[in-house]
């Protein structure tokens, strides 16, 4: 495997929570909590997700969901119509045409792997990891490749270069979402992984660590 590049750095936390959703955070008073279910609970934190009705006005009609986590690490944390105090959120989507909180469960429990009572990883865009029980998260996103590295879809005029918009994850949205494999997280902060993409160059995909909780990611082509 060759090297790519090195110490990549955290991209800004706009691409922690799905960009493509944000009618999750524009919901307003039009929002309401449909039901939930608890998935995880252990002793340091615990992971439920909510559904909501949301019907927004010329935008969206339907219900969404929002996976969140709770521990002493998130007492703080605000609340807002789709999300409680006390805790924060993971990830988050659309859910069109669902019975239950319970369904979802089963349709996203994969994308939250649980490591110990303090460390958990969630994949969405990118992949997120935490090492106190939700406190913070570090992540990587395959927008902060270089631009040789993956191919390019076609932008809306708002988007960068033309317009003010930051659209870089739209290149991993729809078919070219990106998938996650052998993910290994141990003591010490390193945390490593296989990710694939139908826009990365290399149909192979690549390898990403990181040796510092997540500061900053070597990654490296699978050849």
């Amino acid at each position: 495997m060759d090297t790519i590049r090195k110490e990549i750095k955290l991209i800004p936390n706009i691409y922690f929570v799905l960009i493509a959703w944000n009618f999750l955070s524009s919901c307003g008073p039009s929002a309401s909590k449909l039901d939930e279910a608890t998935f995880y609970k252990g002793s340091n934190f615990q992971l439920k997700l909510v559904r909501y009705d949301a019907s927004l006005p010329l935008h969206y009609v339907g219900e969404v969901f929002r996976v969140l986590c709770s521990s002493a690490n998130t007492k703080n944390s605000p609340g807002h119509k789709t999300q409680d105090a006390g805790w924060v959120t993971l990830g988050n989507g659309g859910a069109i045409g669902s019975k239950s909180a319970d369904e979802l469960v089963e349709r996203e429990r994969d994308k939250y792997l649980i490591i110990d009572e303090n460390t958990l990883v969630w994949t969405g865009i990118g992949l997120h990891v935490s090492f106190d029980a939700c406190g913070k998260f570090r992540g990587w996103y395959p927008a902060s490749l270089s631009d040789e590295l993956f191919t390019k879809v076609k932008k809306p005029s708002n988007c960068k270069p033309k317009g003010g918009a930051d659209c870089r994850h739209y290149d991993f949205m729809g078919d070219r979402v990106p998938h996650f494999e052998n993910i290994q997280v141990k003591t010490g902060g390193q945390v490593s992984f296989k990710v694939r993409s139908k826009a990365f160059s290399n149909e192979k995909g690549l390898h990403v660590e990181s040796t510092d909780f997540g500061s900053t990611w070597i990654v490296k082509s699978i050849t």
